[in-house]
């Protein structure tokens, strides 16, 4: 019961400390666009949905599900769609989002997107789902139970046929300016993505190694790092794994079909030290249809 109790009120900090939708997801390389829009067009029509279930074992732990559609390019404009939940404990929040890229050609094997995204979060947290010792008003605990505010971001995504460089900043907006209660939302600064990818031929049985870097700024809060690398077989199979900063380990497989369809799974693990009340493990699911 005690750490039961413990477990809550950590989730319950962490929910009242961040109000932006996490984009945290273990294969980011596949799932660009939660993060930049203008990886929109850049792999033509698609339609994918991820689900994410961090820290196993963790009664009503983080649930992230992302559904993310994305045109074809007309005249180097392509149009896409996407929709991140993030239900954290009693706390749910969903980002829905516009994204527009326009295609640059630098040459013949090079270009460059430009994007942008547009669109709302919401926040509902169900006051109702959280027991209490005590009936007696805490300032901590916000009595709203719902918000809408605003979201604005920019991307740039280079890509050539081996190599790609991606940089964006998702959100350029305070949600504090758009709700009344600041502590309900909480005060944010825009966070910064970089990632980085090439594909190595090894010239042997037709493998390729794709080995990856992702950063993640965090004004006043911890930096991400990822390392990961995965060994590609006639563009049929991946299999590999990566290493953070924030202390996780991960594997993961991805197969991709003649009809279009890609599977892949991952798997994250840590090792806590000593004694911990979260169980430092999780998976994702990943699907994805290219028309």
């Amino acid at each position: 019961m005690k750490k039961h109790f413990l477990i809550k009120i950590f989730l319950l900090f962490y929910l009242m400390s961040f109000a932006q939708v996490q984009e945290n997801m273990i294969m980011e390389r596949f799932n660009m666009n939660a993060f930049n829009p203008a990886f929109t067009g850049s792999e033509g029509r698609e339609i994918s949905f991820t689900t994410r279930s961090p820290w196993k074992g963790v009664s009503q732990a983080p649930k992230i599900n992302y559904f993310y559609y994305s045109g074809n390019p007309k005249k180097n404009l392509s149009i896409g769609a996407s929709v991140i939940s993030n239900k954290i404990f009693i706390d749910t929040r969903t980002q829905y989002s516009l994204d527009a890229s326009y295609q640059l050609s630098i040459d013949e094997e090079s270009n460059l997107f430009l994007g942008v995204k547009i669109g709302a979060n919401t926040k509902n947290t169900n006051l109702e789902g959280l027991s209490r010792i005590t009936t007696e008003a805490n300032p901590a605990i916000a009595t709203q139970n719902n918000a809408t505010y605003p979201i604005f971001g920019l991307g740039a995504l280079y890509k050539t046929e081996k190599f790609y460089l991606s940089a964006s900043i998702p959100n350029f907006l305070n949600p504090k300016i758009f709700v009344d209660k600041e502590a309900f939302v909480g005060s944010e600064k825009p966070n910064t993505y970089f990632l980085a990818g090439t594909s190595i031929n090894t010239n042997l049985y037709d493998f390729k190694i794709k080995p990856f870097i992702s950063v993640k700024l965090i004004p006043d809060g911890q930096n991400q790092t990822h390392f990961g690398t995965t060994l590609d077989y006639k563009d049929i199979i991946e299999i590999g794994g990566g290493f953070k900063n924030t202390g996780y380990n991960n594997l993961l497989i991805l197969i991709k079909t003649k009809f279009g369809f890609i599977f892949a799974y991952a798997y994250d693990f840590g090792t806590p030290s000593g004694e911990s009340a979260l169980i430092k493990s999780g998976s994702e699911l990943f699907i994805k249809f290219r028309f």
